[in-house]
């Protein structure tokens, strides 16, 4: 036989026992062959030796090693065994799952106005609770530190509790308010003023919550209102607008307030100018009226750090408003007292 047939001989044998090794390598060991050695008398030692320099596949669970105990397994080697899963590679994570898309916001034509953000992210509304107080309406930096008010805030911040509508010591579960009829003034209580005689007085326009749920960084955000299709509202006669709200140290954010008799909100044949004397801290806003009851705004300057809300207000400020559709937060009166409030963070 020549040099290059031995040599060609030679590499089949190689490889035909290569694959044969292949065939036939080790699987990685389990419980029951560290059991077996054990039960076959091999050396503590040896069994160590031969978990430290093989693939192994262990059940460390403690069924697993309570069996191991009770099958005459000893410490130090059920230790090696713990040694040995620990160092096992970590199994591949399986391929990333795509996110489950952001929830939809309710279609324009729902009948509920709607604020969204930048890549369609809603901007949650609240419903502002209207109490009375017999401070006057000068500014709400005022309002915010009338004690009378606050006694009246402190009322219907238990009143929600109560209810299971506020969150302890935060805000108001969310949405919790929509579509409530407004409860400030039924927890005045009759004793707060005679019954005879209808004063007038301050009424305070308060969204519940220390703070807004949403907080934003980007400090002159920009956002869209749809308000086209709201039951018994003309859109035409409304725009957005932003207003700075003034925190209490109970638990709400004033909105705006203004001065009424009394019973402004217990007639339900009552017309009422409420906003033509409303007073609110609003800021400039670039608005665009993109249709009817379809708006783009954009904030012309950095916002600092605060709480803030979106609002619509009447064009005409001699808009007349029903004292029932106050009361039950309908129509004009479910516009007027809606607000999508946000942090401006620090």
């Amino acid at each position: 036989m020549n040099r290059n047939s031995v040599l060609t001989l030679a590499a089949l044998c190689i490889l035909l026992v290569s694959n044969l090794c292949a065939q036939i390598a080790p699987k990685p060991l389990s419980n029951d062959d560290v059991i077996a050695m054990v039960k076959g008398g091999l050396g503590e030692n040896t069994i160590i030796g031969a978990i430290q320099s093989q693939q192994s596949s262990f059940d460390i669970s403690a069924m697993g090693l309570l069996h191991l105990k009770s099958s005459g397994v000893n410490p130090k080697i059920m230790d090696a065994m713990l040694t040995a899963a620990r160092r096992k590679p970590a199994p591949e994570e399986p391929a990333a799952t795509p996110q489950a898309a952001a929830p939809m916001p309710p279609p324009l034509d729902s009948g509920l106005p709607l604020v969204t953000m930048g890549a369609g992210k809603v901007l949650p509304a609240g419903h502002a609770q209207v109490v009375q107080t017999k401070a006057k309406a000068s500014t709400l930096n005022a309002l915010a530190a009338d004690g009378a008010l606050s006694q009246t805030l402190n009322s219907v911040t238990q009143g929600l509790a109560t209810a299971g509508m506020m969150h302890p010591g935060s805000a108001m579960a969310p949405t919790a308010m929509m579509a409530m009829p407004m409860v400030g003034p039924a927890l005045m209580g009759a004793s707060l003023f005679s019954q005879h005689h209808k004063p007038t007085v301050t009424e305070v326009w308060a969204l519940p919550g220390q703070k807004a749920e949403t907080s934003l960084t980007n400090n002159q955000p920009s956002f869209e209102v749809h308000f086209a299709n709201v039951p018994g509202v003309n859109p035409d006669e409304y725009e957005p607008v932003l207003l700075k709200l003034e925190p209490t140290t109970n638990n709400f954010r004033l909105v705006g307030a203004t001065q009424a008799k009394q019973d402004a909100m217990e007639s339900a044949t009552a017309d009422w100018g409420l906003y033509a004397s409303f007073v609110e801290e609003r800021l400039a806003i670039n608005s665009k009226k993109v249709a009817s009851g379809e708006y783009q705004l954009q904030t012309p300057q950095p916002l600092s750090a605060g709480q803030y809300g979106i609002a619509l207000r009447p064009l005409n400020k001699d808009k007349k408003y029903s004292g029932a559709g106050m009361a039950q937060n309908v129509g004009d009166g479910l516009i007027f007292s809606t607000v999508w409030s946000f942090e401006m963070a620090q």
